[in-house]
């Protein structure tokens, strides 16, 4: 997580347009959430009105082997190892939807290493780097709206900013690497487990995509992502 936020804070560009995103979905929220209490009949209880709720998890990431590109030439085997991180969401599933559609905001980030055969004018090598990826993504979500167990689904677009660090490709003169951005979407499906209360636990499964750029090397990600995590309604 340490390596997560500093390369968010060395990041102007990125960190605005992971804002912008955050602030646009934060009124969606908000919006939905009014809307619910102006179509509410006064005889409902607080207790039946929307659910809104935050969470915490730890993120588990299995890229693909895949979509490593450097001067234009494919690298002929790419290894991405797995990645551990963390994430943090909040959302509203309102009234006027019967509690079963919703809208969250989601942040979160997985740090791992790839490993990549190269070859091209200066002959065969290795290119190895560390690699921080952070998704800042607004999701639509359906699902089961009572019982212990409710299973949901969703789909969610947003931003998503990546960073090679320790880096070192044959051939390339400057090993530094700013963060670079780019349009990302993910597809999801989990499940919560009601603790009684208002305390939940769930698990997810997700799919991410973005197609990252900088000089002279693309990466086309793709990665699989298993959370864990424990969530609040209020």
């Amino acid at each position: 997580m340490e390596m997560i936020t500093r390369v968010l804070m060395n990041q102007p560009v990125t960190k605005l347009r992971m804002l912008s995103t955050v602030v646009i979905s934060c009124g969606i929220v908000v919006g939905m959430h009014f809307q619910g209490q102006l179509l509410r009949p006064s005889s409902v209880s607080a207790a039946e009105s929307a659910d809104i709720y935050v969470s915490v998890s730890l993120v588990g990431g299995f890229p693909e082997d895949r979509g490593l590109s450097l001067g234009g030439q494919g690298a002929p085997k790419v290894t991405l190892y797995n990645s551990l991180g963390a994430g943090v969401r909040i959302g509203i599933f309102p009234e006027f939807t019967r509690r079963i559609v919703g809208v969250e905001i989601e942040y979160f980030g997985t740090t791992g290493r790839l490993l990549a055969a190269t070859s091209g004018n200066n002959g065969r090598g290795e290119a190895t780097a560390g690699l921080t990826v952070t998704n800042s993504m607004t999701n639509l979500i359906a699902r089961k709206p009572d019982g212990e167990f409710r299973p949901y689904a969703g789909v969610g677009v947003g931003y998503s900013s990546a960073i090679f660090h320790g880096a070192s490709f044959p051939g390339r003169t400057n090993q530094d690497f700013d963060s670079t951005a780019a349009f990302s979407y993910q597809l999801m499906v989990g499940v919560q487990y009601s603790l009684g209360g208002r305390t939940f636990l769930f698990s997810e499964y997700k799919r991410v995509t973005a197609n990252f750029h900088w000089s002279d090397v693309s990466l086309d990600y793709h990665a699989h992502h298993a959370l864990a995590g424990i969530g609040w309604i209020f």
